[in-house]
């Protein structure tokens, strides 16, 4: 079969839409960048949950058992982690980008609505994944979210141990990081691919190239970061701590959770619970804010700079400063 024939029948003509010249820079191929780090973070978790046992009893014994007796298990453990933490930086880059060129004007408020609701899935994902571990990090981040959600009342009743009598609060976690999460998440990366498809990307300028050219780039430099999180995962290895002991905190989280435990360390609960309201807030409200011709318009500017100074300090700080008791 010919080149053509192949063209036709899977009708990749409809790649060459036209879409500007200046679409084919790196800042505005972050998005497709994330897409590949979030395609291998799915294909890496489908492997895993093959050997993965959800039971509250077994579930640290067959974590250890992938690291000690599966190599190449393991390497796909260690390929997962970091592509999550991949997706992440590369979302909060995308978010970045496009809040700097003010992608998210009118008519794409949606496209940024729903690349702040891709990133708060992929949190949600990362705690998810860590309690799953069920290891000392994993209770403390637990217990955490317990504490939390008793202060949202019915909003929180879902990480409460007591929601359901048949179903422990581990294999609840499960099922959210298997199945609601991915699931919510696919749609959310349909939903952003068929706004970027009819209301087209924020550059600029005179110039046309066509989609399909844009994808050769794309391609490459997804592949790029495929291979910098395999060979990450070769010289990193995710840890695993000693099965959890409740009622002890002696861990910090995760780096892309540091934030929060910096406002936890500085106001406690109540600053645990407001620092990802401050973030999440302000980004929902920038499409809002920051209209063409409007007054808030330089403030919101100078506002997303100041968090982002904040956010990286706090990040910083928390890594540096001695892990601190909350919940005792």
């Amino acid at each position: 079969m010919t080149q053509s024939a192949i063209t036709s029948r899977l009708a990749l003509d409809a790649l060459d839409y036209p879409i500007p010249a200046r679409a084919n820079r790196l800042d505005f191929m972050l998005g497709a960048l994330t897409l590949a780090a979030l395609v291998l973070l799915a294909l890496t978790g489908i492997v895993l949950t093959q050997f993965y046992n959800p039971s509250p009893l077994d579930a640290h014994a067959s974590v250890q058992a992938i690291i000690t007796a599966m190599p190449l298990v393991s390497y796909l453990r260690d390929v997962h982690a970091l592509s999550a933490s991949a997706s992440v930086v590369l979302v909060f880059a995308h978010l970045s980008a496009v809040f700097w060129r003010r992608g998210f004007r009118n008519p794409r408020e949606g496209l940024w609505w729903s690349g702040v609701l891709l990133l708060a899935l992929l949190f949600g994902l990362l705690f998810t994944g860590t309690v799953l571990r069920s290891d000392q990090e994993a209770i403390e981040a637990l217990a955490h979210a317990i504490a939390g959600s008793a202060y949202m009342g019915p909003l929180g009743a879902l990480f409460q141990p007591g929601f359901s009598n048949s179903s422990p609060i581990i294999a609840r976690m499960y099922a959210m990081h298997v199945s609601i999460m991915p699931i919510l998440l696919a749609g959310l990366v349909a939903l952003h691919m068929w706004l970027i498809r009819h209301l087209g990307v924020s550059a600029t300028g005179e110039a046309r190239a066509t989609f399909s050219s844009h994808l050769r780039p794309m391609s490459a430099f997804s592949l790029f970061v495929v291979a910098i999180v395999a060979a990450l995962a070769l010289i990193w290895p995710t840890s695993l701590l000693a099965p959890g002991v409740a009622g002890f905190e002696v861990t910090k989280p995760s780096w892309p959770f540091l934030w929060i435990y910096a406002a936890e360390n500085l106001a406690g609960m109540p600053g645990m619970m407001l620092a990802p309201v401050v973030l999440f807030g302000f980004l929902a409200i920038v499409p809002l804010t920051d209209r063409e011709g409007g007054k808030l318009a330089g403030a919101t500017r100078a506002a997303g700079a100041t968090l982002l100074v904040l956010l990286v300090a706090a990040i910083v700080y928390a890594w540096v400063a001695p892990a601190q008791v909350h919940l005792m």
